[in-house]
């Protein structure tokens, strides 16, 4: 079956020459939902950048089986939906409901249409009543089903996310894991939380010195590098 991603020796520095990557080699087919694990200036955000086609580095990355170029890039980004760490940097509209349909009208989908996904994705994620709140009003675990529900709306088939437990309480963590393990799409999760990886990953992959250097399953993964931290 052909990956879904599947990333070759992909190398990065920063402009100050801190070496991020060295040489990543990862594949992840469909549907599957992938824990990175590591400390932080391991690599893990800097891969997620690259997935998302955020960042260029050396090597190749093959996306839904088409290799990430600066001419297929703009389509592939398409493939993707990043949910960053901190859900104030990614809503940004004066009310939920104009910030999940910003995207689909930035496609050109129009208004009528893009209202009602929205409108779709606030009932699906349960947050229907936050439609016309203005997002800085909104609690943690309010933010991130926000942010979620305007990646979602774009129709990504791969999510990412970044630390999406940072900020969270623990009903607001369960709550995401439950709401995570019942999307389709592939997943590709950077968590320092070992409870939440084991909620939604089906295997994990470990970062050290901008490297993989184990895959597995998540307490296979704890086992052998030692990072049972919660």
């Amino acid at each position: 079956m052909q990956p879904l991603i599947e990333v070759e020796g992909l190398r990065y520095a920063y402009p100050d020459g801190t070496e991020a990557l060295r040489g990543v080699k990862f594949r992840m087919q469909a549907g599957e939902s992938v824990a990175l694990l590591g400390s932080n200036g391991s690599g893990k955000t800097t891969f997620l950048l690259h997935m998302a086609g955020l960042l260029d580095g050396e090597g190749s990355i093959h996306i839904a089986g088409e290799r990430m170029t600066a001419a297929t890039k703009p389509a592939l980004q398409q493939k993707t939906g990043y949910v960053f760490q901190d859900s104030d940097d990614q809503l940004f509209m004066q009310t939920v409901l104009e910030d999940i349909a910003f995207g689909p009208l930035h496609r050109g989908m129009s208004p009528e249409a893009a209202l009602a996904r929205a409108n779709e994705l606030l009932a699906q994620l349960n947050i229907a009543h936050l439609a016309n709140r203005a997002p800085y009003h909104l609690s943690a675990g309010e933010k991130k089903r926000a942010a979620l529900a305007g990646v979602l709306a774009m129709q990504p088939e791969i999510l990412i996310f970044d630390e999406p437990t940072t900020f969270l309480d623990p009903p607001g963590q369960r709550e995401l894991a439950l709401l995570l393990r019942g999307l389709p799409q592939a997943k590709l999760i950077a968590t320092h939380d070992i409870w939440f990886a084991r909620q939604v990953a089906s295997r994990a992959a470990f970062f050290r010195d901008g490297q993989i250097c184990g895959e597995g399953s998540v307490d296979d993964i704890v086992q052998r590098f030692d990072w049972n931290l919660k």
